[in-house]
C-alpha cells in the first residue's frame, strides 16, 4: 500500500485510495493543484483540475477533498459550490457532463472527510479563476499551481527512497509542442525482486503544469517485468499537454515507495 510522508490528513488520504474516486470521465487522475484553506470549521481542498473542451464552450472537472473540522456534524453542498473565471463571469456546479464520484449532498460527522468530483460550464474562451463554497465562504485560487508539500528534487537528481533509486535522465517536447517525453531511471537498491506492473508507469507518474493542470501519462515504456537487486531499468513517459502549457513538477511513484517529487523547472537555474 502506498502512502506518503507529507504530513496532512489530506496527502494521506488521497495518494492511499484516491485513484478509486476519480474526477475525470474517461482515464484516473492523481492530485495535482494541491491547494487547502480552511476557516477553522470546514477544509476544502482542490486535488485536481482537469478541462474538456467543446464547441460551445469547456467542462472543467474539479476533484475536491472536504474535512469537518468541528466537533459537531456539518454537511456538504455541491450546490453551494462556485467557479468563478477569468472574463468575470460565474458557473455553479453541473450535471451535464459525466464524471465519477460526483460530490453529493450529505452529512459529515466530526473529523469527518468526503471526497468527490464537481463539473462547471464555462463559456468558450473562459479559464477558471477562483473556487468559492458560498456556504462556508472559502475560496480557492484555480490560476496557478502551488507545490506539492514535501522537498522537491532536480532533474539529474538521483533520489533515493525506500528500496529504489530514481532520477530523471531527461525531458523533451515534440515540434508541435504538444507532447512532452520524460525519461527516468529507476535501481533497485534493496534485498528483493522489484516487481513491475505498467499500471504504476501509466497512472503514477503525474505531471502538472505552472496553470494547475495535472495530466497522467498518454503514453510509457519500462523494461522489465522484474528488476534483481542492485538491477536497474530505463523508461520513458509521454504527456499530451496544450502546445502552451509549461510542465511545471512530476509526482513519481516507484513500486511500493512513496512518491518523489521533482521540479521540473530547477533543470534550467
Amino acid at each position: 500500500m502506498r502512502t506518503v510522508l507529507w504530513t496532512p490528513w489530506l496527502l494521506l488520504l488521497l495518494f492511499s485510495g484516491v485513484h478509486g474516486a476519480s474526477c475525470s470521465p474517461d482515464r484516473e487522475v492523481l492530485p495535482g493543484v494541491y491547494d487547502l484553506t480552511s476557516n477553522g470549521q470546514l477544509a476544502i481542498s482542490v486535488m485536481d483540475m482537469h478541462m474538456h473542451d467543446e464547441e460551445q464552450g469547456s467542462w472543467i472537472t474539479l476533484g475536491l477533498v472536504v474535512e469537518n473540522e468541528q466537533n459537531s456534524t456539518t454537511s456538504v453542498d455541491p450546490a453551494s459550490f462556485k467557479v468563478m473565471d477569468n472574463l468575470g463571469g460565474t458557473a455553479q456546479a453541473s450535471i451535464g457532463y459525466p464524471i465519477m464520484n460526483p460530490l453529493v449532498h450529505r452529512e459529515i460527522g466530526p473529523g469527518g472527510v468526503v471526497v468527490g468530483s464537481l463539473e462547471f460550464k464555462l463559456e468558450a474562451g473562459a479559464r477558471p479563476f477562483m473556487l468559492v463554497d458560498q456556504g462556508s465562504g472559502l475560496k480557492i485560487r484555480l490560476d496557478k499551481a502551488d507545490k506539492p508539500p514535501g522537498i522537491s528534487y532536480s532533474p539529474g537528481v538521483p533520489v533515493a527512497v525506500g528500496d529504489s533509486i530514481v532520477g530523471i535522465e531527461g525531458i523533451s517536447r515534440s515540434e508541435d509542442g504538444k507532447m512532452i517525453r520524460i525519461d527516468y531511471l529507476l535501481k533497485n537498491s534493496g534485498p528483493g525482486v522489484m516487481l513491475l506492473e505498467p499500471r504504476d508507469y501509466g497512472k503514477f507518474g503525474i505531471l502538472i503544469d505552472a496553470s494547475g493542470w495535472s495530466y497522467p501519462a498518454s503514453d510509457y515504456k519500462m523494461l522489465g517485468p522484474a528488476v534483481p537487486p542492485g538491477g536497474s531499468l530505463e523508461g520513458f513517459l509521454e504527456y499530451l499537454v496544450p502546445d502552451d502549457s509549461d510542465p511545471r513538477y512530476l509526482l513519481f511513484w516507484p513500486p511500493d515507495e512513496d512518491a518523489v517529487l521533482f521540479d521540473l523547472d530547477s533543470r534550467e537555474k
